[in-house]
């Protein structure tokens, strides 16, 4: 019998492995950011292209980049699905910003690619 642990046994703690208090204190964090960045945004809608409309569509792309972060933190296995959503969610608001830098293609490649893995399947 090895003296090694078996890497793929989860029961055995592993060394390098997040600790639960950094993962709180992360998430703390996120949380206020998240919140900071939802009492930025402005009143009002603005015309397509203007600077507000631009300033909110930088918040959006701040906020769902935080969600993919909380996403990618939160638990012990990551969600491959919501992490793919998430992702997904972030290049589509992101090609407003980047515009003739084929973002939008990559968006619809996650999005094809959900349809491709294990449903359920979590990634440790």
């Amino acid at each position: 019998m090895s003296k090694n642990p078996d890497p793929e046994d989860r029961r055995i703690p592993r060394e390098g492995q997040l600790k639960q208090e950094h993962r709180e204190s992360i998430l703390r964090a996120l949380k206020e950011t998240h919140e900071r960045v939802h009492e930025a945004y402005p009143d009002r809608a603005s015309p397509r292209l203007s600077q507000g409309w631009v300033d909110r569509r930088r918040l959006l792309l701040v906020d769902l980049a935080l969600h993919l972060c909380e996403e990618a933190v939160k638990g012990e296995t990551v969600g491959t699905r919501e992490l793919a959503e998430r992702v997904h969610s972030v290049l589509f608001v992101a090609k407003d910003l980047a515009p003739g830098h084929a973002i939008e293609k990559a968006a619809e490649l996650v999005l094809e690619a959900l349809g491709e893995g294990e449903p359920g399947l979590q990634v440790d």
